[in-house]
């Protein structure tokens, strides 16, 4: 599975959390792997999402959290995308 956190590029607090916390939570999945992408590196992607704000989660294409997520949310979500693989 691919995660991707879209992240501003420069000084964003929330966005160091969630990279944080995403990088702590995936040692635990062998089959995960995360990509941290600027948004503006990738604004056609950022727009068609259509989520203007830091940080943003997507899995596997499919846009799954809007912020920072709660560790367990993120562990529950995880599992249940590579449950359905």
């Amino acid at each position: 599975m691919l995660l991707e956190i879209f992240v501003a590029p420069d000084g964003c607090p929330s966005c160091g959390r969630a990279e944080t916390m995403v990088q702590k939570v995936v040692q635990d999945y062998k089959d995960v792997t995360v990509k941290s992408i600027h948004i503006l590196d990738a604004v056609d992607r950022v727009a068609a999402y259509g989520v203007f704000s830091t940080p943003f989660i997507v899995m596997d294409g499919g846009l799954e959290f809007v912020g920072v997520p709660r560790e367990a949310d993120l562990r529950a979500r995880i599992a249940a995308r590579l449950l359905a693989d």
